[in-house]
């Protein structure tokens, strides 16, 4: 099972004044890390932690890349149509970069099981991985 993080839980694991920052804490020792993620995912939480906390919230999110925590696992060349495809489909949710991102890694066959940890329940349970199968997530709203 790979665990693919989100930016809501990277931001709630930061932040402690975030309102998922307990539930984040509860599943991040729930889960084994390494945490997968893509880079749009890191851009995004570091741009919303230098606005909540601070350069010092975006050292801690670098910290979490040095010490193997988080790991990034998507080259976006290697995906960019599928991308485009994904962002056009989703255009009404409307589908974010970093969703999209994420939705193709999990339709990659090492992510075949796999757990998204994120804060984003309406949008990750109307998103298909493969155009028909629904994505395994983990969110606050699932408890």
């Amino acid at each position: 099972m790979r665990i693919i993080a989100d930016t809501g839980i990277l931001v709630a694991l930061l932040d402690r004044r975030d309102q998922h920052h307990q539930w984040a804490n509860v599943i991040a020792k729930q889960y084994k890390a390494p945490f997968y993620t893509c880079e749009a995912v890191i851009a995004e939480a570091a741009h919303l932690l230098s606005g909540k906390v601070g350069a010092l919230g975006v050292i801690r999110l670098i910290d979490f890349l040095e010490s193997e925590l988080v790991k990034i696992d998507f080259r976006i060349e290697n995906h960019t149509s599928r991308i485009a495809a994904l962002l056009q489909r989703y255009e009404n949710v409307p589908m974010d970069y970093a969703d999209a991102c994420i939705v193709v890694m999990a339709e990659q066959e090492k992510y075949r099981e796999h757990i998204i940890l994120t804060v984003d329940d309406n949008d990750f349970r109307i998103y298909r991985r493969n155009g028909r199968e629904a994505l395994t997530i983990n969110t606050p709203q699932s408890r």
